[in-house]
Parts: C-alpha cells; structure tokens; sequence
C-alpha cells in the first residue's frame, strides 16, 4: 500500500508542500511534476489574487500566474497551511487569456508599456 508524503521546498523562507499522489497526478494530467515549477515563485513579475470561486470557509485558494523557465507561464493553485507552509494544489500551462493578462502586468510592471 503506498501512503502519501509531504516533499518540502525551502526558497527564501517559504517552504512548498505537496503530496507524491498528487505530484504523479498533476504530471499525468497536466504535463507538470508539482515538485518542478517552485521555481515560478521566483518570478519577480508573478501575480497572485484570491481564489473566492474555489475557497471555502477552511480554506482559501489562492491562484499564481508566473514566468516559468523564461518563457512559459503556468497557471498554479495553492493554499495556506495552518502551519505556515503554502501546499500547492495543482499547477499548467496558463490559458491564451491567462497570458494575456500576465503579460499586461509585466508589461505594465516593466514600465515597457509606455509610449
């Protein structure tokens, strides 16, 4: 019988967690081992807004669009544990409009917008 694990990450003084069944799950249906892209936290141009569509009253949801590997954005669901860690919950490849929004704000971020 296999039993899940917490793997934890340590980048700056958040520590990322996630489960092995999880982990196998998300690259199965998404193409990402979850245990690969912490390195999307390290975008200095990321976004992160409340989930209020998938939060419940134990738990809130938090989404990340962020530049992984220089040239792909991913889309990743994460939460807050009760013990400070943030648990990521699953991670793809950001939609057209995804992009487009996480493009708008690093344009805007990196002043490059302006004429």
């Amino acid at each position: 019988m296999l039993f899940d694990y917490t793997i934890k990450y340590r980048q700056e003084i958040v520590v990322y967690t996630y489960t092995k069944t999880k982990n196998d799950l998300n690259k199965e249906n998404h193409g990402f081992y979850l245990s690969d892209i912490v390195d999307v936290f390290d975008d200095p141009h990321l976004i992160e807004f409340y989930d209020a569509a998938h939060s419940s009253l134990d738990e809130d949801r938090y989404i990340t669009l962020g530049c992984f590997h220089d040239n792909l954005i991913l889309f990743v669901v994460t939460t807050d544990m009760a013990n400070g860690n943030t648990q990521i919950i699953t991670t793809r490849e950001a939609t057209s409009k995804e992009q487009e929004a996480y493009y708008d704000h690093y344009r805007k971020s990196t002043n490059s917008g302006r004429n």
